[in-house]
């Protein structure tokens, strides 16, 4: 009987020491990635992404593209990375990924380029990936803005259209790492799911433990399209000059008040009248 009970009572230990280890070993493992903070992914907190300059081009040209990041933290952003990349084109007749389109038909990104309007120093880097750029940035402080930049090429074969940016952003905040991406790295329907399954309070009414992120950030774009001849306008307008001051001066002559100015016209019929009559007997002949 005191063997029973003795092995009963190492049972019950076993057990509860089995349930302490198994605690301590949960609340000793980091936080999941998917787990909301509500001032990390609050839609007024996030690294705010703004002041957009983006080119409109010609095929063969160049231009620079650039935004802002604003942290708008009370703390500050260390071993930041942020990815832009070229993803989609679309025009009117239809919409395509950018891996889907010939490499030599394709924009491509080089020089890199960030500052710091707390720093007066500038870092470049000139890319080998032809459809990201990719800046390294060790701190961004309170209320600091980044600038980032990089420069859009094109040739005569590029194909015409819009192309979308998408942006990834990994940083630490309060030594814990976050992510933050932008629309264009979800399907349709995976947005639609986080868009639509919304538990209460969610941040910007999105769902981000099904997107896996800790915020939304924006997309942007560029064009690319060959300018519209302007040689039809320029004809519209001296078609119009021409026609408007024929009808004036039909109206100033049936009006009878100018009698010059019948004199001149009947002047011109005739001339009109004489070419044409050669022009009839040339032809005859």
């Amino acid at each position: 009987m005191i063997f029973v009970l003795k092995g009963a009572l190492f049972d019950i230990i076993m057990k509860r020491l089995s349930g302490i280890i198994i605690a301590i070993v949960i609340l000793s493992l980091p936080l999941a990635h998917s787990e909301v903070d509500m001032y990390v992914s609050n839609p007024g907190k996030i690294p705010d992404f703004h002041n957009f300059s983006t080119p409109q081009l010609e095929p063969g040209q160049s231009g620079d593209f650039s935004l802002d990041v604003l942290n708008r933290y009370n703390e500050s952003l260390d071993n930041i990375t942020v990815i832009a990349e070229i993803y989609q084109r679309a025009d009117i007749d239809e919409s395509e990924s950018l891996d889907a389109i010939k490499s030599s038909e394709r924009p491509y990104i080089q020089n890199t380029i960030w500052t710091s309007n707390l720093l007066a120093e500038e870092n470049s880097l000139k890319t080998t990936d032809l459809k990201r750029a990719i800046f390294e940035i060790d701190e961004i402080q309170s209320n600091e803005t980044i600038t980032l930049g990089f420069q859009i090429i094109t040739n005569e074969d590029t194909k015409e259209g819009t192309y979308f940016v998408r942006f990834d952003m990994e940083f630490q905040h309060n030594g814990t790492e976050r992510q933050m991406q932008s629309r264009g790295h979800w399907s349709m329907n995976e947005w639609n799911n986080a868009t639509n399954n919304v538990p209460s309070g969610s941040p910007g009414n999105i769902n981000l433990t099904v997107l896996d992120v800790d915020g939304i950030i924006p997309d942007s774009s560029f064009g690319i399209k060959k300018p519209i001849p302007k040689w039809p306008l320029y004809l519209l307008i001296s078609l119009t000059i021409i026609f408007a001051g024929l009808s004036v001066i039909f109206y100033l002559e049936e009006e009878g008040n100018y009698p010059e100015l019948n004199k001149w016209l009947q002047k011109q019929r005739g001339k009109l009248n004489e070419f044409r009559l050669r022009f009839k007997y040339r032809k005859r002949s």
